[in-house]
């Protein structure tokens, strides 16, 4: 109800405001605003006329222009009349300020607009470039509002709407009464006590009770009242801050022009809208309690009848949390949903015996898998020096090799050989597929390499040798890249050789880079393929660094890859004065730290040599 009488009231406002805004917008454009001399002005005098015949609201309109003449139409009501001693018949009065003569002149006209007499007035010195509404005019791209304010010649509470001309050389406004907002909020009574109440920071603008919203003091000006001043209970005690006993009140903000302090006040007597109220939850609470009492024991009996089979099927079933699968049911004494539950439970007794038998032989299978995966786990890491985790010095070589298969066994690799004249062979490896397939098809390269490597002197004869062997009977098709190189710590002397792995980091004095590699086609895919070796020198306190596809192509939680150049910079942010250990583990942290959350999606290997 509150909510109801607050759109009413908006409504009212809008419907006041709207109209009047856009005709003073219309007058804003009109020559009027370009007119000079009275008698210029004189001339759109039907305009305004007929503007305020539109808009009973509004009393008067007015143009201020920016050298200080002022032109202002009013409709002579009985108050103006007296005040202007105007003639008989006159219904409109015209006032006209000259600013550069002071020149102060008065026209009366009738209903016709018909001219009745023209008066002299004393010498003048309003200036409206002063007024609230030529300066919000003026301040504002579009129609604006002045807080609600006291006509003192109508003695009426009231706003003002002005528009500047687009030149920006004057402003007109209309001066909008709001009295009948007054009538407006006492038709809205809610009862018949109801008093409904409009007001800003300067007093009341309009009530729905008798007393005019003005005073008149002692020294003749107006003020308006102010809420306390009202003589009703409510508003007073609502003055003083205090709730008002016996009422309910309703407060809400209401937009009036440039004031935002507006206020919507309705106080309703509790009595009026509660005695009925109370009166009939006093015969629905006596009618209840006779009902309740008579209802009790039947509803005590019908539930009684329902709930005994549910608490048999109940204590039947309660067994099964002690483990107790084959637990007794209750006979099915009906066919209704208590007898279809019964049903239902036979059959789930059965179905979950079932479903226990297949889950223990499941958990035995899965176990039995989880330990010959285990197995296979270590024995693939066996494979490898250091069981996947290497750090180790060989001679003036320091390398650090680490392996972290994306599931319990993969198919990455790295070995490390020892060869005779103090020379080591290394290679890190990837096979084209993880898990089980990846892990036996990676142990039989390896297992190839550690026989082919003491042998070998020329690592493109190596690879084509190794791919020949992989290559036979490889109806999976599965294949494996690899880069190898033969490593001398005395001298530096570095050879080696790529079958289309990615190429290695070396970390030099001057930086990192990768090192440039003419890569030939993976291992065991082709019969015949032909590799290239290729040389260069490994300083002091310099490290290579050789990895997997599995560093480069890490995805974080937007899917961005890790990429070579993320390796460069890491490597090249740390330096070749690191130990191999510092190195492999940075760049291990690094895509741990860029990963976060996402899971591993392929085999992770890292190895690190460095010449001390």
């Amino acid at each position: 109800m509150f909510a109801a009488v607050s759109r009413t009231m908006l409504a009212e406002i809008r419907n006041t405001y709207g109209p009047v805004e856009s005709a003073t917008t219309v007058l804003s454009h009109s020559q009027v605003v370009q007119a000079r001399t009275g008698e210029a002005r004189l001339h759109f005098l039907p305009l305004f006329v007929e503007t305020l015949r539109q808009f009973p609201a509004a009393a008067a309109i007015q143009v201020g222009y920016d050298q200080g003449d002022y032109f202002i139409v009013r409709v002579l009501g009985d108050d103006l009349k007296r005040r202007f001693e105007a003639p008989a018949g006159a219904v409109y009065v015209a006032d006209d300020i000259d600013a550069a003569t002071h020149r102060f002149r008065r026209w009366f006209y009738d209903a016709t607009l018909q001219p009745l007499e023209t008066r002299e007035l004393p010498l003048s010195d309003y200036d409206p470039r002063t007024r609230p509404w030529y300066q919000a005019g003026m301040a504002s791209a579009s129609a604006a509002a002045t807080a609600p304010y006291v006509f003192f010649f109508m003695a009426q509470v009231g706003v003002t709407l002005a528009r500047s001309s687009q030149d920006r050389h004057a402003v007109v406004a209309t001066d909008l009464t709001l009295a009948n907002l007054s009538g407006t909020l006492a038709a809205l009574r809610l009862t018949p006590s109801t008093e409904a109440l409009l007001l800003d920071s300067g007093g009341v603008i309009a009530w729905s009770g008798k007393a005019a919203p003005l005073i008149q003091q002692a020294d003749g000006k107006i003020r308006r009242r102010s809420m306390g001043e009202l003589d009703h209970p409510a508003f007073a005690a609502l003055a003083t801050g205090a709730s008002p006993a016996g009422w309910l009140v309703h407060r809400a903000k209401l937009s009036l022009g440039a004031d935002d302090s507006s206020e919507l006040v309705v106080a309703i007597p509790e009595a009026d809208l509660l005695s009925d109220l109370r009166q009939r939850r006093t015969r629905l609470l006596a009618v209840s309690f006779v009902l309740l009492a008579l209802l009790v024991p039947v509803v005590w009996m019908l539930a009684n009848r329902v709930s005994q089979p549910l608490r048999d099927l109940h204590g039947a079933i309660a067994r099964v949390g002690e483990g107790d699968f084959d637990f007794h049911l209750p006979e099915i004494r009906s066919r209704d949903e208590v007898g279809g539950l019964n049903l239902a439970l036979r059959a789930m007794r059965q179905s979950l015996k079932q479903h226990i038998d297949k889950l223990a032989a499941a958990t035995a299978t899965r176990e039995r898998l989880e330990s010959e995966l285990d197995i296979a786990r270590r024995i693939q890491m066996g494979l490898v020096p250091g069981d996947g985790r290497l750090s180790k010095s060989f001679g003036a070589a320091r390398l650090f090799a680490r392996l972290i298969p994306a599931r319990a066994v993969g198919g990455d690799l790295y070995d490390v050989i020892e060869l005779p004249d103090a020379r080591l062979f290394i290679g890190v490896g990837d096979v084209s597929d993880k898990g089980i397939p990846a892990a036996l098809f990676m142990s039989r390269a390896v297992t190839l390499a550690k026989t082919l490597v003491p042998k070998t002197r020329d690592l493109a004869e190596l690879l084509s040798e190794l791919n020949r062997l992989l290559s036979a009977d490889n109806a999976q098709c599965m294949f494996i890249t690899l880069f190898c190189a033969i490593v001398d710590p005395r001298s530096g002397l570095v050879r080696y050789a790529c079958a289309g792995h990615n190429p290695p980091v070396h970390v030099g004095m001057d930086g990192a880079r990768l090192l440039p590699v003419e890569a030939g086609p993976p291992l065991g895919l082709f019969d015949g393929s032909s590799y290239t070796e290729a040389t260069f020198q490994l300083g002091n306190g310099e490290h290579l660094v050789l990895y997997t596809d599995g560093i480069t192509e890490a995805f974080d939680a937007e899917r961005h890859e890790f990429t070579e150049e993320r390796l460069v910079s890491v490597l090249n942010r740390m330096g070749a004065g690191r130990s191999a250990e510092a190195l492999g583990t940075a760049v291990l942290d690094e895509v741990s730290s860029f990963a976060g959350a996402e899971p591993q999606s392929d085999d992770i290997t890292v190895l690190v040599l460095g010449r001390t």
